[in-house]
């Protein structure tokens, strides 16, 4: 048992470890799947916002480049488009007509000395100032002034300024004087209402690929500056330098979005890394700006921010751990104390000290288990004192009395086993009676058949010497009449005798019905004693099944129990035994009552024989000559009645015997039931 306790308050222990356990790992999966969600809903969010942000700023960047890159260009087209508004110059040309001679026009040295001056004022950029006609082909410009036969207008890029009357910009290509890379920039003349020529200026890029190359996106980023032919005049390297922008390795949808001017920030290829940017116009030039940045660099920061999330949501769940686990220890720390008081009361130590002062759960837990340990105290006095009650009933002490006033489950066992002792004490009083009763009718029943017996005897005797005589008769007939009156006389006295043997017998008849009635009555009691017996039995169960019920507490009520079953056990078996042998008194007073009955018709018998006997006695004296037949007939008579006699007599000692077993088997149980005290 103690092996057992042990394990139990091991299993107890490890239960209450369990649950702290169990607690903190719910809490911490409850907590990191909380945290985690937040941290990747955080993290999407940021990222995404970080995203957008940096794609903002790298379209920003692209503007600020295509801005300055379009005040460029605006610097220069204004200053086309100025010459074109000069006076001298829309003068010039109306003056010049086909065939004349280009410096001998009228205001020809003035046109040159603004083309110098123009040219002079941006000669860092500016290689050139000039105007054009295109019928005939002609230009003056700063330097050579006239342009020889050869020049063909028509067969030049900016003849569309004068065709669709626009500002126009060249493709850039390298200057032979000085190896530059420079593009026209025209203008169309208009004058008395018509397009008359063009004014146009030769710049050199080198400083707008500068500006544009002085740009940087992080550490690695850089800008491409694309003409409207998606020519490449500014790259970070410098073999692009000319090449058409398909021609360089870039993926095809930087490709589309340069060609469909989508300033989308976009993930694109060249030379098989990645790259994040986009495409921006620069003004009404058709020239773009194309941004690239590593798209690692370009993540970077998204990834630094997400670095230090997981960190910063890693040193929560750990902090949140340790918190939560000192909280649980804290919170627990009560349960393990009244976990440790409980296996004091199921090891059967009920004077414990519950000190546990809260005012939640766990303080009414300990509350709740005060009170339980009041109840199991006064619940053992119970126990106690219904041992020491059943104890008394078991030694035959059926006035109880109990000292203490029960509750509960206990207030019926005390009336339980209250009724239990007034039923028994009824039932035994009554049995008592009973068997007195029956032992003072068993000692008459044996008296009788002993004198009805000892009558049989001498009826046999008088028989026999009947016998004797009748064959003295039948030997001596010729004496017959002189004994006539004697046999007359002996015949009366045989015939007197032969009535008080017919008296006996109804008396003893009498008898044995007045024991079978009271034999039935026994069997009655009996039938009592086992129901009762049985319902002491069906007790004790349940006042088993209550112990088990109370555990522990309840082991000394399942030993009582056990022994109020075992009372009903042996009172059950008295009960059969009894039973039993009444039952073998009853059959023998049944084979005694039959037996006497055919004795008291025999004696019957007797009488009538000896009626006849006397009527033939007469008969012999008034008859002598049928004497032989009728004393023949009296022998076969009286040997007939000597049979009966004899069997009467067997009877009687059978009865006799019977009764005397039945006197010592009520001897018996009278003694048993002097044990109870009612």
């Amino acid at each position: 048992m103690k092996g057992i306790k042990g394990k139990n308050n091991a299993t107890k222990r490890t239960a209450a470890k369990s649950i702290k356990t169990k607690l903190v790992i719910v809490l911490f999966i409850g907590s990191t799947l909380l945290l985690t969600l937040t941290g990747i809903v955080l993290s999407t969010t940021l990222n995404s916002r970080l995203t957008e942000n940096e794609k903002k700023i790298l379209s920003e960047t692209s503007q600020s480049v295509s801005k300055d890159a379009e005040l460029f260009f605006e610097r220069y087209i204004t200053i086309a488009k100025q010459m074109a508004q000069d006076k001298n110059i829309q003068n010039f040309l109306l003056d010049a007509e086909p065939g004349d001679y280009i410096p001998s026009v009228n205001g020809y040295e003035v046109l040159r000395n603004t083309l110098i001056e123009t040219q002079k004022s941006n000669s860092d950029v500016m290689l050139s100032a000039y105007i054009a006609e295109a019928d005939p082909s002609y230009y003056v410009d700063d330097l050579s002034g006239v342009s020889d036969a050869s020049f063909d207008l028509k067969t030049r890029e900016y003849y569309k300024t004068i065709t669709d009357d626009i500002t126009c910009i060249t493709e850039p290509y390298v200057d032979a004087a000085t190896g530059s890379m420079v593009i026209t920039i025209t203008a169309p003349v208009h004058a008395e209402g018509k397009i008359v020529g063009l004014t146009g200026i030769d710049i050199t890029i080198d400083k707008l690929s500068q500006v544009v190359g002085e740009y940087k996106l992080g550490e690695n980023g850089y800008f491409t500056l694309l003409t409207e032919g998606d020519v490449i005049t500014s790259h970070k390297d410098d073999d692009n330098i000319l090449k058409l922008f398909k021609d360089i390795g870039v993926s095809e949808n930087i490709l589309k979005s340069a060609e469909d001017i989508n300033d989308e920030v976009m993930k694109y290829s060249y030379n098989d890394n990645e790259y994040m940017g986009n495409t921006v116009l620069v003004g009404d030039t058709g020239w773009k700006v194309v941004s690239a940045i590593p798209r690692d660099e370009f993540m970077s920061n998204t990834r630094e921010l997400t670095k230090l999330i997981t960190i910063i949501y890693i040193m929560t769940i750990v902090l949140l751990s340790a918190a939560m686990f000192i909280i649980v220890g804290i919170v627990t720390k009560p349960i393990k104390k009244i976990t440790g008081i409980t296996n004091k009361l199921a090891e059967g130590e009920l004077d414990v000290d519950i000190d546990i002062k809260s005012s939640d759960e766990i303080g009414e837990l300990a509350h709740s288990i005060g009170s339980l340990t009041g109840r199991l105290k006064s619940y053992i006095t119970y126990i106690d004192e219904s041992v020491n009650v059943l104890n008394e009933m078991a030694e035959g002490k059926l006035n109880v009395e109990f000292q203490n006033d029960y509750e509960g489950e206990f207030a019926k066992l005390k009336s339980a086993l209250l009724s239990m002792s007034n039923t028994l004490k009824d039932t035994i009083g009554k049995i008592k009676e009973s068997s007195e009763s029956i032992n003072m009718n068993a000692e008459h029943v044996s008296s009788s058949a002993q004198i009805l017996a000892q009558g049989t005897t001498e009826q046999a005797s008088a028989i026999q010497e009947l016998s004797a005589e009748i064959n003295e008769i039948y030997q001596t007939i010729a004496n017959n009449a002189e004994h006539a009156e004697s046999a007359g006389n002996k015949a009366k006295e045989a015939a007197s005798e032969v009535e008080r043997g017919n008296d006996q017998m109804n008396q003893m008849l009498a008898a044995m019905d007045e024991i079978s009635n009271t034999s039935r009555e026994i069997n009655k009691i009996i039938k009592v004693i086992d129901d009762i017996a049985f319902q002491t039995n069906i007790l004790a169960l349940n006042a088993a099944v209550e112990a088990a019920r109370a555990g522990s507490a309840g082991k000394g009520f399942a030993v009582v129990a056990d022994e109020v079953r075992n009372l009903a056990g042996k009172s059950a078996e008295a009960a059969k035994q009894t039973t039993a042998l009444i039952e073998n008194s009853i059959n023998a007073i049944n084979n005694g009552t039959a037996l006497a009955s055919e004795a008291g018709k025999s004696l019957s018998g007797i009488v009538s024989k000896t009626n006849e006997t006397n009527e033939l006695i007469a008969e012999i004296a008034e008859a002598s000559s049928h004497q032989a037949v009728s004393v023949n007939q009296i022998k076969s008579g009286i040997e007939q009645i000597s049979s009966v006699v004899q069997q009467n007599a067997a009877t009687a000692e059978t009865s006799a015997a019977s009764s005397e077993e039945l006197s010592g088997q009520s001897q018996i149980l009278n003694n048993l039931v002097n044990k109870f005290e009612i």
